[in-house]
Formats: C-alpha cells, structure tokens, sequence
C-alpha cells in the first residue's frame, strides 16, 4: 500500500518539498534532511560527517540535474494527457514503471556512497543500526499491522483520501467508495510489506558482517538495486497487484472528476512544474561526476 502510492505522490508532488513554501529553499537542505535522517539510525562521527557531506552534495547535484528536469518533463505531459483525456490507468501505471526506473538509478548514484560509509562503521554503530531498525519496526508493527484489519483498512482509506486531496480537492460520496473499496481489496498489504522490510533489513546485517571485504560495495550495490529480490514472493504479487490497482483507482477518480476537480489537479501539477522547472541546479551534473573520479 505504501509504496505505490508514494510513487504517485512523486507524480503529482514530492511530498517533502511541496509542503514547503520554497521548494528551492527545501531542495538545497536536503543534504542536511538526509544527514539528519541518517543520524535518527546512526551517531556519526565527526570524520563520517565530514567524509558524507561533499558526496550528498554531489548525489544532490546529479538529482538537480538529471532526475528533475525528467520529473518536470513527465508532469508537463501528463498536464496536457489530463486537458485531452488521455490521463487514464493504462498511462498511470506506465508511469508507475518510469518512475520505478528513475528509482533504480537513484539507487546506482547512491550505492558507492552507501557502501564507502557501512564500511566505515565500528561494531558499536552496526549493533546500533540493528537496535534502531528493530525499535522503528516495531514501532511500525504496532502502528500498521497489530490492529484488526478492518481498523487498517478504515485507515488506510482515510489517509490515502488525506494525500489526495491537495491534487483533487474534496472527494465526492461516489469517489470516496471508490477509494474505500481500494483500500479493502489490499487486504493484508500491511503485514506483507513489513515482513518484506525487515527481511531486506536483515540481509544488510548480515552483509555488514563482511563489511571489510572487496566486494563489499558490488554487495550493497545488490542490496540497493534489487531490492525486490529480498522480499517474500506473496509481497511481490501483492505489489505488481497494488501499482495495477492504485493506477486503476486514480484512473477512476481522474475520469470522474468534475470541472471544479479538473482544474484543481491541473492547477496543483502546473504549480509543481513551474517549482521544478525554474529550480537552479548548484552545479550540473557533468561537474558533480567529475568531482567523484577524483
């Protein structure tokens, strides 16, 4: 359920920097979001911090530069698919394919990175990792998966209604049944994607025990990439299912739309393309490429 959904709420608005009222502003502390992030599992010291802070800079740099302007482009397009009546599940969950791709080179920019700082970590910080990730977890079992699953429907329902509403504005009775009965018919989706969380979580513990060794970082490289080989194969079914679905959904909801709605999804993606599209990059991403091979 969560997953998928994100990827639209990256169609339609990266949630962090659209509730911001300067998304330039925003953009540029990103490396201090994702250091303070990192931070929330891990005490760096001051020669990690220091060895981190340049490469984020330069992941930042390449995400400016490459990945943006793309987003910009797909947003400007699915504009004019909405005002043509083109915006429909097929285009969606194509998409939803885009994006997953956009995903994976995400993952390859970072991995080096990724892998340079777990070799870095003492047995004191990998032991408080595995602390940290099982208190979230469990925080997230009691949150998502303990309560009776007509609670986490009913929930599920509400905040998926929550994230659409900037995009749609209010829901009418017809469209909100319509979530109500997608949000059913992901059923266990919950436990699924926590078990799946914790068995990839588990295989980057059991990974940093060999930590030290050459390939190492062609290991995390794995990790980040193919992170779907690590989960159960019911979660897989569930998530090809859940990105079917959710394009399905929004595709409804796209086609019952009234005036008032269209315009508002018109709106809200033009005032996201607009941030993006005048965002100045710090440095292009030929530059932040080259900084890394030296």
């Amino acid at each position: 359920m969560r997953r998928p959904l994100r990827l639209f709420i990256l169609l339609a608005g990266i949630t962090l920097l659209a509730a911001c009222s300067r998304l330039d502003l925003a953009y540029r502390n990103l490396d201090w979001l994702l250091t303070w992030r990192i931070d929330s599992y891990l005490d760096l010291n001051a020669k990690q911090k220091a060895w981190l802070k340049p490469r984020l800079h330069q992941h930042l740099a390449w995400h400016c530069s490459t990945q943006l302007p793309q987003l910009a482009s797909w947003l400007e397009q699915d504009r004019t698919d909405l005002a043509a009546g083109r915006l429909d599940s097929a285009h969606l969950l194509a998409r939803f394919g885009e994006l997953r791709e956009s995903i994976g080179s995400l993952s390859s920019e970072i991995g080096p990175t990724a892998a340079g700082l777990l070799q870095q970590l003492s047995p004191l910080q990998v032991q408080q990792l595995r602390e940290q990730m099982a208190k979230e977890n469990e925080k997230l079992r009691r949150e998502f998966v303990a309560p009776p699953l007509s609670e986490q429907i009913a929930r599920r329902a509400e905040n998926t209604e929550e994230r659409l509403q900037p995009w749609f504005g209010e829901l009418n009775e017809a469209q909100q049944a319509l979530v109500r009965s997608w949000a059913t018919q992901r059923g266990e989706q919950n436990r699924l994607w926590l078990d799946s969380r914790e068995r990839w979580q588990a295989a980057l513990l059991q990974e940093l025990e060999g930590r030290h060794s050459a390939d190492f970082p062609q290991r995390v490289d794995h990790l980040l990439r193919e992170r779907q080989s690590y989960w159960s194969e019911a979660y897989r079914e569930s998530f090809a299912e859940g990105e079917r679905s959710l394009a399905e959904l929004l595709g409804q909801l796209v086609a019952s739309a009234d005036d008032q709605q269209r315009q508002h999804l018109q709106d809200s993606l033009g005032a996201l393309y607009k941030d993006i599209a005048k965002l100045a990059c710090t440095s292009s991403a030929g530059e932040a490429v080259a900084s890394r091979s030296e």
